[in-house]
């Protein structure tokens, strides 16, 4: 039996109430999550460019042409690049001389062959490297991706020795996790700090939740809003590094230093004295200089005495006395020691019973 009118209505209705429940629990509406198509800005077609002998994509070197007084800034990147590239978004030219070089949908490790295979006409001042953000995708892990950023810039480094190295944070993404973009942008600010390479961060200029920065696709900046922030962002850091980097001061090698050969000294002088014989000798006494005069020995103003004892003393000291040897005492004999006896009891003697002895009439006990 067919169905009415009235089961098609029920139908309607029930997918129209699960098409508003899914958009109430969808992640769309929560703009920390990515988003499938969630940029709204706009953004030119893009216009087809050669294709790279070496990495087989496209790539476009733009030169300047070269002005007297201005630093010329040499800008490598992907595909945030192509709008300064084709000219829809203009650098400023009031300061410095901006050149480009765009290799769009290049990891690390293509945009490093281009990089070596690049042939310039004068050598930059500065080069700016744009951290690569297609190795949110095409490196397994931040670990994978550091590495590959860090021969990126060693090639970078060697292209252009006398050029000052300077790299900028990764754009931002609507399609990757906040948090998976965070470790990148870390691994990628310490791999360059141990190239010795500064690293600046422009993350907080793009909000995840402002989706007018992006184009439709969620991973490029839109023209009209987000790429001239990404200007003002590489402007600033152009600015700060060549302002506040202290020039390079060549290393002066000081000469090796020759070895002397220690002088000869040659004494000439007086011959010494030789030494006198012991009988010329003199006698210093403690704390006394001697003048080098002999020592002369006066006669003495004292008068001295001789007797100090009358005759009878001496007499009597010098006659033997005999004395026996016991009565003398030598101080090791000991005295005999008298101990104190202490009085004693006698000892009690327990009395004896009498017993009363009774004699029987009859004569027995």
């Amino acid at each position: 039996m067919p169905r009415g009118k009235s089961y098609r209505r029920s139908q309607a209705a029930r997918k129209r109430e699960a098409e508003r429940h899914r958009e109430v629990v969808s992640p769309k509406s929560d703009p920390r999550h990515p988003v499938a198509g969630g940029g709204t800005g706009w953004r030119h077609r893009v216009r087809a460019w050669p294709t790279s002998v070496h990495t087989g994509r496209q790539h476009k070197l733009v030169i300047p042409a070269e002005v007297p007084g201005k630093r010329f800034v040499l800008l490598v990147g992907a595909s945030h690049l192509r709008s300064f590239a084709d000219g829809i978004v203009a650098m400023p030219k009031d300061l410095y001389s901006f050149g480009v070089m765009s290799t769009p949908g290049g990891c690390a490790d293509q945009l490093r062959t281009e990089v070596e295979h690049a042939v310039l006409p004068r050598t930059p001042d500065a080069v700016c490297v744009l951290a690569p953000s297609n190795n949110l995708t095409a490196s397994i892990n931040p670990e994978r991706a550091g590495e590959a950023f860090g021969r990126y810039l060693a090639s970078v480094c060697s292209a252009w020795p006398t050029a000052q190295v300077f790299a900028v944070d990764l754009v931002p993404r609507l399609t990757v996790p906040e948090d998976i973009q965070e470790f990148f942008r870390q691994e990628f600010h310490r791999v360059a700090a141990r190239l010795g390479v500064k690293y600046y961060h422009h993350g907080d200029r793009f909000p995840l939740a402002d989706r007018w920065l992006w184009c439709r696709d969620g991973l490029h900046l839109s023209d009209d809003m987000g790429t001239p922030l990404l200007m003002e962002s590489l402007l600033a850091a152009t600015t700060q590094h060549l302002e506040t980097a202290t020039p390079e001061v060549p290393c002066q090698v000081s000469p090796t230093p020759r070895r002397r050969r220690p002088a000869r000294v040659v004494v000439v002088g007086e011959v010494r004295a030789p030494r006198p014989p012991p009988s010329e000798w003199t006698r210093v006494a403690p704390g006394r200089k001697a003048n080098g005069a002999p020592l002369v020995l006066r006669e003495c103003f004292i008068p001295l005495n001789p007797v100090w004892f009358s005759p009878g003393v001496l007499a009597a000291m010098e006659t033997p006395v005999s004395s026996p040897v016991d009565a003398v005492s030598t101080g090791s004999k000991r005295l005999p020691v008298e101990h104190r006896r202490e009085a004693v009891s006698p000892k009690r003697k327990r009395p004896r019973k009498e017993v009363c002895k009774c004699f029987d009439p009859d004569g027995d006990r």
